[in-house]
């Protein structure tokens, strides 16, 4: 027996939950060292260091703090933090820079 299924529309609230786990982490770690960023830096910054993450999506970010042991979580926010360095030295030091 073969089962149909009705694909859900491109803007079903199922498909709004699907989003990269780092985009969170990476926003958050960011704001929370309080540099003096103007908005436009600031998301530059988190898409330089969200280029430097591989992508992770879930559709619920509990199911992450749940399943992944502390340990790794450990190392995922280490990486977090180890991408901004590297996202702020670029867009900072204005080597990323848009062509003229």
């Amino acid at each position: 027996m073969t089962r149909i299924f009705k694909l859900p529309p491109l803007n079903s609230p199922q498909l709004e939950q699907l989003h990269n786990y780092f985009e969170n982490l990476v926003l958050t770690a960011l704001h929370a060292r309080g540099l003096n960023l103007d908005e436009d830096t600031f998301v530059d910054v988190a898409c330089v260091a969200l280029n430097e993450l591989p992508a992770k999506y879930i559709r619920h970010d509990v199911d992450m703090a749940y399943f992944t042991d502390p340990a790794d979580l450990a190392v995922i926010h280490g990486k977090v933090e180890r991408a901004l360095d590297l996202a702020l030295g670029r867009v900072l030091s204005k080597r990323w820079s848009m062509p003229e």
